[in-house]
């Protein structure tokens, strides 16, 4: 996460909008008529843009909410990224007058956040399990796709018993297709 923070603003956007040019040319992401994607917060890679161009395609977008109380994450269905407001742990969520739950299992594509990652798509995240039940509970027809800075590739991360990898792990200059046992 340091290496990702030492970062500058203007070196996060451009990588970002390389990683987005590179997502959106995806035959996954193109056949997904439904997205799920976190909202970037800090040092991450910038998502807002490829939500805005997702629905400028016509795309349908899902935004998580967490749920604290359950450990988990809803799905919402946003219009536009003015429907968000800063939610648990401060990250842009919908509004609850936006809300518009909508099952995971229609998403074609879901992009998932990490610390670091690894070359077999696992994650270091940020302990609290959210995402993990997010991937857990994937058909298998959904993509799971993680962004990420090269910075953050590294050869193996820590994997539990019950850690589950993403699809691929897209970064500014490499698209990462993880095979699975």
């Amino acid at each position: 996460m340091q290496l990702r923070d030492q970062q500058t603003r203007v070196e996060v956007e451009a990588k970002s909008l390389r990683i987005i040019q590179t997502v959106t040319e995806l035959p996954e992401y193109r056949k997904a008529r439904v997205i799920a994607s976190y909202v970037d917060e800090g040092s991450e890679v910038r998502t807002r843009p490829l939500i805005r161009k997702a629905l400028a395609s016509r795309k349908r977008v899902l935004v998580p909410i967490v749920d604290k109380e359950s450990r988990s994450l809803l799905y919402s269905e946003i219009k536009g990224l003015h429907e968000l407001a800063p939610g648990a742990f401060d990250i842009l969520e919908p509004k609850p007058e936006h809300w518009r739950l909508k099952d995971l299992e229609t998403a074609g594509v879901v992009f998932v956040p990490g610390i670091s990652w690894d070359l077999d798509g696992y994650r270091l995240g940020w302990g609290k399990g959210y995402f993990d039940t997010v991937l857990k509970r994937l058909p298998d027809r959904s993509v799971a796709i993680g962004l990420a800075f090269d910075l953050q590739v590294v050869d193996r991360v820590p994997r539990a018993q019950f850690d589950l990898p993403v699809d691929l792990v897209v970064t500014e200059t490499q698209v990462v297709r993880c095979h699975h046992d």
